[in-house]
């Protein structure tokens, strides 16, 4: 299928550029939460206006699921990766100097298009260039991108109080886009792209998929309204609520270093699954049950663990589940994901607003319990040999 152009090299530095591109996403990704508040407060928006721009940044995401395989095969190889630099450098100029809604909304809807195409590519080259050990280089690569995402809120804090200028933490991911564009190998291929047939994925990828657009509702249902079930069962502040919910993010990345380090690497990725679900789902309940901060933090920690998997885990076996189709196959899980990031937290905050968001918060449970129901179901595939999902191209 079509080359891809972050990292035409497959050592180790062209992954490592890969990884870096991640997690730069991971902190423009998180960082853009932590600024709608500012946002709220310079361009004098309702809640409703504010929150307007989550839902801009998945449907960016979505829209890049739709279009980033078709795009590769019209454009240069090289050129998709500069499309979607420009894409999320432009979107986050629009939103530090948004004078006015539309044009931070707008800005959100560029930073999603532009990550969710830098997504897909970096999710086939760490698989192509990872071999036997692609589940490892993924979750490797996520654990660095948690990292990144958690230090974005402290990152916008500090300029807020610090600089009394907020803005200038959303310049610095485009001076690490920059660096890494730089560094970037390049792609010594100047013709056109080769035109091949679309590949169609087979019927067990869609059991994957599924599985991956369920875990992502899961995390961001943790992100969006953890803090809120906390402060609502404990009655802490909302400050020490939010304290206690980054346990959450500790959580992943405790799980995703140890994916990384090869912790299950040799169990099916079924299994590995249906544990993060089991262990997601632990944590919802505790989180629902307890009116103690120490048994809640417990909660979205074990939370944190459970979830840590399931992305990374679950992409490997959704290539692992799509032979010869892997760029068909990850910008079809970048569907996925921005469908969830756009659907889960706002159809808690529905349920809120009906039941109260204590009840409400049993829909990540429901969540967790159709996941493994969808394992349990999903038809078994051979296993696909280390040498060939290596060196597939797509």
């Amino acid at each position: 299928m079509t080359e891809l152009a972050i990292a035409p090299s497959s050592g180790m530095r062209g992954s490592w550029i890969s990884i870096s591109y991640l997690a730069v996403w991971g902190y423009v990704l998180y960082g853009i939460g932590s600024a709608t508040p500012y946002l709220r407060a310079d361009l004098h928006l309702t809640d409703f206006e504010a929150g307007l721009h989550a839902s801009a940044l998945a449907v960016g995401i979505l829209a890049s699921g739709f279009i980033a395989d078709a795009v590769a095969r019209v454009v240069r190889p090289g050129r998709l990766s500069d499309i979607a630099f420009v894409s999320i450098v432009a979107g986050l100029i629009f939103v530090a100097l948004a004078p006015f809604l539309a044009v931070s909304l707008a800005g959100a809807f560029l930073i999603g298009l532009g990550g969710g195409t830098l997504l897909t590519q970096v999710n086939v080259h760490l698989v192509r260039s990872g071999g036997d050990d692609s589940r490892r280089l993924i979750g490797q690569a996520n654990a660095v991108t948690m990292i990144t995402a958690a230090s974005a809120p402290l990152a916008i804090g500090l300029a807020a109080s610090g600089l009394h200028a907020w803005r200038v933490a959303l310049f610095l991911p485009i001076m690490g886009l920059l660096v890494l564009t730089a560094l970037r190998p390049r792609d010594s291929s100047r013709g056109r792209p080769v035109r091949v047939p679309r590949a169609k994925l087979p019927t067990p990828y869609w059991f994957v998929w599924l599985l991956l657009a369920l875990g992502v509702a899961i995390e961001f249902s943790f992100v969006v309204w953890g803090s809120t079930v906390v402060g609502r069962r404990t009655g802490v502040s909302d400050a020490d609520a939010t304290l206690l919910a980054g346990l959450f993010v500790t959580g992943m990345f405790v799980g995703r270093v140890a994916i990384g380090r090869g912790l299950g690497e040799r169990r099916s990725p079924r299994l590995v699954i249906s544990a993060g679900l089991a262990g997601a789902m632990l944590g919802a309940g505790l989180v629902w049950i307890s009116t103690a901060p120490v048994v809640s933090a417990l909660g979205l920690f074990v939370g944190g663990l459970g979830v840590a998997g399931l992305w990374p885990v679950g992409l490997d076996f959704a290539f692992a589940s799509s032979p010869g189709a892997h760029l068909e196959a990850s910008t079809r899980a970048t569907l996925g994901s921005g469908l969830a990031m756009l659907v889960a937290p706002s159809a808690l905050g529905l349920a809120s607003d009906a039941v109260g968001v204590v009840s409400a918060w049993l829909i990540i449970i429901a969540l967790g319990a159709v996941a493994l129901a969808v394992v349990a179901v999903a038809p078994r595939q051979p296993a696909q040999p280390s040498a060939e999902r290596g060196h597939q191209r797509s």
